[in-house]
């Protein structure tokens, strides 16, 4: 029997963690049994990574920019979903943004079902409707779950089903940083990983790194990303350079930008932090900092205390109390042992539940479970 064609879609094409979350299934399915197409606007380093993959790229007319301008943009991109699936026989789409997930939804029919895959912690009662009427859906947390619908939570309709995270991550072990940084060996080193967005805690992490001695360093790793579609990271890295020379951080703060060798540099960090502000429901660099072995620091709030057992395998604080994440970040880089403890059992976990593998064959199942579904009429 050939693969079954299953069409991916996207709203956005620059790196998040949803895109990166999507890049690796894509990477990770099985073609054997699913033959992924994706549909997205035809530029940028998504579909870049899903053409060097081997997965074809249809152009969606899907846009950015303000609600009004997204809003007019879905029924023309419902028809386009409907005709690219027709043209490659998927009776499957799949939706990896949310406002992919309405125009994919507007697509569905009796041919044509809509699997969404939920990334966010929503509050939206519009959002809400859309994951209704979806014939299924996948979020990486219960946070995510429960902010769908508590009776949808409980139904098969939706599946939780945690990130997985790319086997570098489990391997790498890297040395050089501190010396590309001209630091001296064993310098205390914290690291933030992730694109830069005020809700993701930046702010924070400086004013905690202000109360901790000045041998305690830290890198800032991630670029500017969706300025087009969010007015809160316009000039935000602007905005975090003039924070930190404002409290003399200057020789202690590193801002290395885009990196695409994030498992490297973090295999060589001593804490990563996570002090997300907002509502999250499973940031990557967690799980990501996990399988490397590093101990994490990260905030009480959305879906990070299900990807942390405090004491166990990382530390929780209070969102936005830099004061509870110096003292975190402070305690870690001042004992060795305990890093080492929380580090090994942070990996274990990671190996139990976050292998890219695992991920891959999870949202097989969900996707077949869906297509017998769909076929049955049920």
């Amino acid at each position: 029997m050939p693969p079954q064609p299953i069409l991916f879609c996207s709203h956005v094409v620059e790196w998040g963690g949803a895109e990166t979350v999507l890049a690796d299934l894509l990477g990770a399915l099985d073609r054997s049994r699913f033959a992924p197409h994706l549909a997205c606007p035809a530029a940028g380093p998504l579909p870049d990574r899903a053409r060097a993959l081997g997965v074809p790229v249809h152009a969606l007319s899907l846009r950015g920019g303000s609600a009004f301008t997204k809003l007019c943009s879905l029924p023309r991109a419902a028809r386009e979903l409907r005709h690219i699936a027709r043209e490659i026989g998927a009776p499957l789409v799949y939706a990896n943004s949310m406002i992919a997930g309405y125009a994919a939804v507007l697509a569905q029919g009796p041919q044509l079902a809509c699997l969404l895959h939920l990334h966010i912690v929503t509050q939206s009662r519009v959002a809400r409707f859309a994951l209704r009427r979806a014939r299924a859906v996948i979020t990486p947390s219960r946070a995510g779950a429960l902010a769908v619908d508590a009776r949808m939570a409980a139904s098969k309709r939706l599946t939780i089903v945690p990130n997985g995270v790319a086997e570098a991550f489990f391997t790498a072990r890297s040395t050089g940083l501190r010396e590309a940084l001209g630091l001296p060996p064993g310098t205390g080193l914290v690291g933030m990983f992730g694109r830069l967005d005020p809700h993701k805690g930046h702010e924070v992490l400086l004013r905690a790194m202000a109360r901790l001695p000045d041998s305690a360093h830290a890198v800032i790793v991630g670029g500017e990303a969706f300025a087009d579609s969010l007015a809160r990271v316009r000039g935000y890295p602007e905005r975090l350079r003039a924070v930190a020379a404002q409290g003399g951080l200057e020789p202690r703060v590193h801002f290395l930008g885009h990196r695409d060798d994030i498992a490297a540099l973090m295999s060589q960090c001593d804490v990563v932090a996570v002090p997300s502000t907002a509502l999250e429901s499973a940031p990557r660099a967690v799980a990501e900092a996990q399988a490397a072995g590093r101990a994490v620091v990260g905030s009480r709030i959305g879906g990070i205390p299900e990807l942390i057992e405090p004491g166990v395998t990382g530390l929780l604080c209070a969102p936005g109390d830099e004061h509870e994440l110096a003292e975190s970040i402070g305690s870690l880089l001042a004992d060795e042992a305990l890093r080492r403890r929380l580090g090994t059992a942070a990996r274990a976990h990671a190996e139990r539940h976050y292998t890219l593998a695992q991920f891959a064959r999870t949202v097989e199942v969900t996707c077949a479970r869906v297509l017998a579904e769909a076929a049955r009429g049920s």
